[in-house]
């Protein structure tokens, strides 16, 4: 079956004339599915690493820490917006593995997903280099560096602050990671209480703002790996060198590494302490509540609630 479908649809016109437009779609899901998460993730970074270029280069004028957490948290909302009903809007590699670890996500989608994520972190990190080379050549000077007082690898990717080690960072990012899928877990699960029908994304875009203010001065809250590893080598080839790998100890594994262990363990904690204890509901109510025979949706049936997502 062809994944594009074009049909011609006869418009009458007032002098009797038919004209023919095309009409054209995509009709294969994992082609749809990619595009979707593609460009939601790109929104999400587009937005995120655009807060983060503007404090650093604004030093301070132009916002502050908090100001990046808004844009992070505000950008998974708007990527929730744009791909939630087609791919549910991961935005984030752990996101993706902890569903198919769960039975939510087929294993063969996952490097749709994974792909697709990277995809649109990378462009998203070449669009805001692109928006902001003026202004980053002008703080650091044209000396693109990943550590010191000007440094600006930090625009793109995570690092760990001076005092963390590679343990406690590594402990670091599976907890916030955890705690990102053990409530996103919660907020999807219909014999709980779910995220209102409509008010999924800024759920979302607050659970993500939730962990920046609480969890993130440590390493910068990468929670994804998709999200760190792209950028991260985007800034190698752009100009910063191999820096971006050696800096923090190699510190660049750990947002790979980390964020999956943490997703699992995260969602794996819901569901044994809350999800699998749900009790039953009783007969008469049956035909009331059919509605929530699953208690927690699954991708194929996520229409309108897509709170699987992430940074």
């Amino acid at each position: 079956m062809d994944s594009v479908q074009s049909v011609e649809l006869e418009v009458p016109q007032k002098k009797g004339v038919n004209i023919t437009k095309p009409r054209v779609w995509l009709k294969n899901e994992v082609v749809r599915v990619g595009l979707a998460e593609s460009l939601c993730t790109y929104v999400m970074m587009v937005f995120g690493l655009g807060s983060v270029a503007q404090v650093v280069t604004g030093q301070g004028a132009f916002g502050q820490y908090l100001s990046i957490n808004l844009g992070f948290g505000l950008g998974v909302a708007m990527g929730v917006h744009v791909g939630g009903t087609v791919s549910g809007a991961h935005m984030n590699a752990a996101v993706s593995f902890t569903m198919c670890t769960f039975g939510r996500l087929a294993w063969k989608m996952l490097p749709v997903y994974v792909c697709s994520q990277l995809l649109g972190s990378f462009l998203a990190a070449g669009t805001i280099y692109g928006v902001y080379y003026e202004a980053i050549h002008d703080y650091c000077g044209g000396n693109l560096t990943v550590t010191g007082v000007k440094a600006t690898a930090g625009i793109f990717a995570t690092y760990p602050a001076p005092y963390l080690s590679l343990l406690a960072g590594f402990i670091d990012q599976v907890i916030g990671t955890a705690m990102l899928l053990l409530c996103l877990m919660a907020l999807s699960d219909q014999k709980n209480k779910p995220a209102a029908m409509g008010s999924e994304p800024i759920a979302v875009g607050l659970l993500v703002l939730l962990i920046g203010i609480s969890l993130g001065s440590n390493s910068s809250y990468a929670i994804n790996p998709t999200r760190d590893i792209a950028p991260r080598v985007f800034t190698a080839i752009a100009g910063w060198g191999a820096d971006v790998f050696r800096s923090g100890n190699g510190w660049w594994w750990v947002p790979l590494v980390a964020p999956p262990i943490g997703g699992v363990l995260g969602g794996g904690l819901y569901k044994a302490l809350v999800e699998m204890h749900h009790q039953t509901l009783p007969e008469q109510g049956q035909g009331k509540n059919e509605k929530l025979e699953d208690e927690s949706i699954p991708l194929e049936k996520l229409k309108n609630i897509c709170a699987d997502v992430c940074v």
